[in-house]
């Protein structure tokens, strides 16, 4: 079975036609090739999808003898006006059931074996030059060196001796890729061979930064035994306190993964005033990571706590934001349950980086701006000022934990250019008592307030941490600090084009094509026939159903010209459009955002079927939502790292050559 399958690359426009005939051959042929078992599963999915399209436009048609034809075809030649004054439907007595069932099944999937919920914590701080000395009473032979790494970046020298004299040593490197995890010298591998000695130095040989290199835990192994030492230097026996956590193997249970090696770290800087070395993003989502280690401890389970606790969260709001939208307690839990069950959301969640405070705050403020679009016209300033305050908090607050927020502000933006506009229209057709013109200005002074300065300062603020640790917290340095990071940042990921073997596009995002592989270990899959690993990508039911859902929404917006379709597509748009010129690598998790409102579009289509009341509906809508459910259950060792029988993943995971799975 190969470890990696990598997909071909599609042709370019360079190419001659025949060129191009001889890759796309290549393309098929090597899909088909490479198919294992489990497309048969994604040939079920996709008949899942389309019965469900199908069963949806025959639930549209008139009924069978009835003259509902002459209805539909009125209202299809005379559409009612265009309004964005949306439904609002309030919670009722019977939705905190399912919404708080949903939540805490999810909660429970999502927190399960996050992380450990102890590491090594204390350290030795060395400055370049620093060395400590360790010793045994008796000769020991070593033949395997872990060590679990800190802060900082550079170099150790282990030497040793048996006479006090003509020492040699071991180097090993501690990198910005391999902190806060457990890393492994193997000396019967490398040239140093078998170490046979009584006394031990280690020297910080190289430090990069101001605060030095920190290590945690040196641990020495013989034959799989390992060694503590008789005699330690006082400033060195941190390295050497925490004899339990020692291990030899490196998992994500007890270490770092893929971004993780730099998010927990800055959050840790952060709370030593240190200034981070990872500034690619905004401060907020890096500060938000730093609580759960502040609870928990600088521990795997710590630093991955807070995103999956706002994974959780984002449940409940969402089921609250379906039902004032839809009306529906049906289909406020099967959408809810829909991303709750989403593969993307769980795997992204349970991984400390900011991906998921952005998605997050999209969604509150989307929900706030929803709330003021549901105020028709005449409701009084006080009412309306509430919700667009909220929204430009929120949006704010996303804004400070990652860039890509900024896109949403972009939709929210068109949805109060469209609901101010709508709302003019609506008062010239029946002026009454309300000036809008006084309305208009008012809100448009409050929107600058709400959308502008507040998020300016929220986001100025976020970087108080930079400010405190380069310089001092002054207003002027706080500025300057602030704005140039703007200038790094936005330097830095126009020039981020390094290729990647699990990089992805939109066009493959929107079919779930190409997953992006966070962790796989195969230590024992020639021994024990199981292997661990997890990807983030989307649960194909979910991913092929909101594509489709997209387009049908689209043609029910212009038909009957919806103003909750538009506020859907919109969402969907100002998430979605953004990434299609960037030229920069990206990944599949940049889709994320968008799912959460394809989901929205899922729902509209669950909300149109359940109002026609015909045969067969709720089966539809509960029968897509269990077998999304159940590919969860099937997925649920690839999205978070149990170990699973190799021809399990080929049996029952691997449904497209394309996926590392």
């Amino acid at each position: 079975m190969p470890l990696s399958l990598t997909a071909p690359p599609l042709p370019t426009t360079a190419l001659t036609l025949s060129q191009t005939w001889d890759s796309v051959v290549y393309g098929v042929n090597w899909f088909f090739s490479n198919l294992s078992p489990a497309f048969f599963f994604a040939l079920v999915g996709l008949a899942i999808v389309v019965a469900f399209f199908v069963y949806y436009w025959q639930c549209l048609k008139p009924r069978p003898n009835s003259l509902e034809w002459i209805a539909m075809s009125e209202a299809r030649f005379r559409p009612k006006p265009l309004s964005l004054t949306l439904p609002f439907t309030p919670m009722e007595r019977c939705d905190w059931i399912p919404m708080v069932l949903v939540t805490v099944v999810y909660a429970i999937t999502a927190f399960f074996q996050l992380g450990s919920m102890s590491a090594p914590e204390t350290y030795v701080q060395f400055q370049q030059g620093d060395s400590y000395t360790f010793s045994f009473a008796q000769p020991v032979r070593v033949d395997q060196i872990s060590f679990y790494t800190s802060l900082g970046t550079g170099t150790y020298r282990l030497e040793y001796t048996n006479s006090g004299s003509d020492w040699q040593g071991v180097d090993l490197d501690q990198n910005y890729a391999s902190l806060f995890k457990w890393e492994l010298a193997d000396l019967s591998q490398i040239d140093t061979g078998v170490i046979e000695a009584t006394t031990f130095r280690i020297t910080a040989t190289s430090a990069d930064r101001t605060e030095g290199v920190w290590l945690a835990e040196l641990a020495l192994w013989s034959n799989g035994q390992a060694l503590v030492p008789d005699y330690v230097d006082v400033g060195a026996k941190a390295l050497f306190d925490e004899t339990d956590e020692w291990t030899t193997k490196q998992t994500y249970m007890n270490s770092t993964y893929f971004d993780e090696i730099y998010h927990p770290r800055t959050a840790l800087e952060h709370m030593n005033n240190i200034y981070p070395y990872e500034v690619s993003h905004p401060p907020l989502g890096k500060l938000i990571i730093s609580i759960g280690i502040a609870i928990f401890g600088m521990v795997p389970f710590g630093w991955r706590f807070m995103g999956t606790l706002f994974g959780v969260l984002m449940l409940p709001i969402l089921y609250v934001f379906l039902k004032n939208f839809f009306g529906k307690t049906v289909v406020a839990f099967c959408g809810t349950c829909l991303f709750a069950f989403d593969f993307m959301h769980l795997v992204q969640t349970r991984i400390a980086t900011i991906d998921t405070y952005g998605v997050f705050f999209i969604l509150v403020s989307y929900y706030f701006m929803y709330r003021w679009l549901c105020h028709p016209v005449g409701t009084s300033l006080r009412k309306t000022a509430i919700p667009l305050f909220l929204c430009g908090v929120f949006w704010g607050i996303g804004c400070a934990s990652k860039w890509t927020v900024i896109y949403a502000g972009a939709g929210l933006a068109v949805l109060w250019a469209l609901g101010m506009w709508l709302r003019y229209r609506e008062w010239k057709r029946d002026p009454g008592n309300f000036d809008f013109i006084s309305f208009f200005l008012s809100t448009t002074s409050l929107s600058v307030i709400f959308f502008v300065l507040i998020p300016s300062v929220i986001y100025t603020l976020s970087y108080i941490p930079y400010a405190t640790s380069q310089g001092g917290l002054t207003l002027d340095n706080l500025l300057n600090v602030m704005w140039s990071n703007q200038e790094f940042m936005l330097s830095y990921h126009q020039g981020v084009h390094s290729s990647h073997p699990y990089e992805s596009y939109w066009y493959q995002w929107i079919f779930d094509a190409r997953p992006i592989l966070y962790y796989r270990d195969l230590d024992l899959a020639n021994t024990e026939g199981v292997k661990s690993l997890f990807a983030s990508f989307n649960n194909p039911l979910v991913s092929w159903t909101g594509l489709l859902a997209f387009f049908a929404v689209l043609i029910q917006t212009i038909r009957r010209r919806c103003g909750r379709g538009l506020f859907i597509l919109i969402a969907i748009l100002s998430q979605f459009l953004p990434w299609l010129p960037i030229g920069r690598t990206l990944f599949a998790y940049h889709y994320f955002p968008t799912i959460l409102f394809l989901v929205f579009a899922i729902a509209y289509l669950m909300n149109d079927m359940l109002d026609r009341h015909r045969r067969g509906a709720r089966l539809a809508v509960y029968g897509l939502t269990g077998c999304t459910a159940g590919l969860y259950a099937i997925f649920y060792p690839a999205l978070t790292g149990l170990y699973m029988p190799l021809w399990y993943s080929e049996v029952f995971l691997r449904w497209f050559p394309s996926w590392p799975l």
